[in-house]
């Protein structure tokens, strides 16, 4: 599914469905919004946690999606939606 959007996008889809996201928090983006070249973080589902990181100052080899619960773990996509291993 997140192949299907840009982060740009998505960004857009996420506010349309009335979710609020938010400027990431770790060191390199903290407090930076997405308009202004930093990520967005959106909580979901109780524990959930979908965060786009864009590329420059990644550790993670680029532009990535990050989605996380309490369930399902902390899994990392690449720009085009598939998993990455790291």
């Amino acid at each position: 599914m997140l192949g299907a959007y840009t982060p740009r996008g998505l960004y857009h889809a996420l506010q349309n469905a009335g979710y609020e996201t938010k400027p990431l928090k770790g060191k390199n983006y903290r407090d930076i919004p997405f308009e202004e070249g930093g990520g967005y973080r959106v909580n979901f589902g109780g524990d959930g946690l979908l965060m786009y990181h864009p590329g420059e100052r990644s550790h993670h080899g680029g532009e990535y999606y990050k989605i996380s619960t309490g369930k399902g773990g902390v899994k990392r996509y690449d720009i085009n939606g598939k998993e990455k291993e790291d």
